[in-house]
């Protein structure tokens, strides 16, 4: 299969001028007010990391409608980083790591994950910050610490798709197991990529699950106060997150005014079918490759396991889907033969603008960019699945 075409230096006016187009739309959509949003999530660590260090409760509503929604085993670890760093000086280089963090994502999962001709680092960097709605800009300007551990973990896996050894990266996963349990996640990179993780990552898995016992038992204030602030988060203020469950749950709640046990059972059943999937895609494709080896230099399959991780993720927000529309990308142009990557960037990024204009409610504008998401995970695992059954298949897909 011939490689899409690589960006040219004579190319890169026009590749400028189709980001500030795109930049001046991304103001019109947020009707130039960007004071709402930049750096959302920075004031609530610092506001609640200040009342635990003095003695008050992190979990309450005075900076509502936001919420600390972190364990408190996130509060002892962000205490110990502030002393590390000169007084004054902790929010400084939290939003400095941040914006390291997300700008190296792209580059990480370009160079070690996908490792495809065509997606050079400018064209990766450019493909992740013009996502449809500008999805990474978001999560850029929210402030997260989720793209953090989720460009630790990224880093850390390099060993692991190198070499299987994925020690490190089991270290990152459970510190961001205990921040957010949703990031055991992300051990489908080495259960479904590496070889023989099964038992490490139960493991870790457990000792996560074990963490979070433990701060129940030994700090029962603060855990309840926890509890609450999630309970009032995602429940109470119905910020259910973009994904499957998010929009299910927005509907059951919008027509019963609670959130039914159904949405809870479909996003599960789609987590369960998602994994289950994978793994026999993988047997087929181990079948089907010359030495039964690792996959890691499959780019399709690697993205499909990086999809993954996201969509089994049941409340899934911009800092999650960011990097699932990255692997998408990937997907969309090595499976449907793009040849100019630069067309398709530009024709998935256009309707996302007129959503806000068709979908009234904030919690849903992500709907368009799951969709892609679930879109190409389909089309990806269509064309692994067929491909597979191929004499000549190539597995560097």
């Amino acid at each position: 299969m011939r490689e899409p075409e690589e960006i040219r230096p004579a190319r890169l006016v026009s590749v400028l001028l189709m980001f500030v187009v795109a930049a001046v739309g991304f103001w019109w959509l947020h009707r130039g007010d960007f004071s709402l949003w930049w750096l959302e999530d920075l004031p609530v660590y610092a506001h609640a990391l200040r009342d635990w260090q003095a003695g008050r409760s992190p979990y309450n509503a005075e900076l509502s409608p936001l919420y600390f929604l972190y364990p408190p085993a996130f509060l002892y670890m962000a205490g110990w980083l502030s002393h590390l760093v000169p007084e004054g000086w902790g929010a400084w280089v939290y939003v400095g790591a941040h914006v390291a963090a997300v700008c190296a994502i792209p580059l990480v999962l370009a160079r070690y994950f996908f490792r495809r001709p065509w997606l050079g680092l400018l064209l990766a960097e450019l493909v992740f910050v013009a996502e449809p709605r500008f999805t990474a800009l978001l999560a850029l300007c929210g402030a997260n610490v989720a793209s953090l551990f989720y460009c630790l973990a990224f880093a850390a896996a390099v060993p692991g798709l190198r070499r299987n050894r994925w020690e490190l990266f089991y270290l990152v996963v459970f510190l961001g197991g205990i921040t957010k349990i949703t990031f055991l996640a992300l051990l489908l990179l080495p259960v479904l990529i590496g070889k023989r993780q099964w038992g490490r990552s139960i493991v870790c898995g457990v000792a996560v699950a074990g963490t979070n016992l433990a701060e129940q038992v030994l700090l029962p204030g603060l855990y309840a106060g926890y509890q609450w602030s999630v309970l009032q988060a995602i429940l109470v203020q119905r910020h259910y997150g973009y994904g499957v469950f998010g929009v299910l749950a927005f509907f059951d709640d919008k027509r019963h005014h609670a959130v039914g046990l159904w949405p809870y059972a479909v996003s599960a059943l789609l987590a369960l079918g998602i994994t289950l999937g994978l793994l026999v895609l993988r047997r087929r494709l181990e079948d089907g490759s010359a030495d039964g080896g690792l996959l890691a230099g499959n780019a399709v399959w690697v993205a499909l396991v990086v999809m993954a991780v996201v969509l089994v993720n049941p409340r899934e927000m911009q800092y999650d889907v960011d990097i699932a529309l990255f692997a998408a990308f990937v997907v969309f142009v090595t499976a449907l033969r793009v040849r100019w990557p630069l067309l398709l960037m530009v024709a998935w990024f256009l309707p996302s603008l007129v959503v806000p204009r068709v979908i009234h409610s904030p919690v849903l504008y992500g709907v368009y960019e799951t969709l892609l998401v679930l879109g190409a995970f389909g089309v990806g695992y269509w064309w692994l699945w067929r491909g597979a059954g191929r004499s000549g298949f190539s597995f560097g897909g």
